[in-house]
């Protein structure tokens, strides 16, 4: 039961997470309103925006091509069938690792280096989690049950962090 739980926590963590980074919308066409919502950022015109430092890609462009893996990544969690957890637990772990890899690919196909950033910590945060999936559910090591709260909020921290970023 307790391996129950902390499977279906680190699944609504990691829905979370994805729900935050794949509800961003690119504030690219919004002209004035994208300037003063950034005009704390060192890039608070379009102009700057569009030379980034890789000269490749666009903070706003990054963000597009990222929202649209990350909403794939989010309906793959979304589909994990939590109840098999504890008759199938492999089987559990490496559907998340096909999320977290789905992550992955998103921060290889990104090179804008600010969104590239941002990106990595989620997927950091989202290796975090599977590793500790794989304790609980796997190794039944209940003591790492007690990393849930810690990896679910640097998960949510990350994505929202990302989220701001693309908005």
């Amino acid at each position: 039961m307790k391996k129950t739980i902390a499977a279906w926590t680190i699944a609504a963590a990691a829905v979370l997470g994805l729900a935050a980074c794949s509800s961003s919308e690119p504030s690219e066409g919004t002209g004035a309103g994208a300037e003063s919502s950034s005009s704390a950022a060192p890039s608070s015109s379009a102009a700057p925006e569009t030379d980034t430092g890789s000269g490749d890609q666009t903070v706003a462009d990054a963000c597009t091509e990222v929202q649209a893996k990350i909403q794939e990544a989010s309906t793959a969690v979304a589909g994990i069938d939590m109840s098999t957890a504890s008759s199938d637990p492999q089987g559990t772990v490496d559907a998340f690792t096909e999320t977290v890899d789905g992550v992955g690919a998103a921060v290889e196909s990104v090179n804008n280096p600010e969104v590239k950033t941002a990106l990595s910590a989620v997927h950091e945060d989202f290796v975090a989690l599977r590793d500790l999936l794989a304790k609980v559910l796997v190794e039944q090591d209940m003591s790492a049950a007690a990393g849930i709260t810690t990896a679910a909020t640097d998960v949510q921290t990350s994505a929202q962090e990302l989220a701001t970023l693309c908005n």
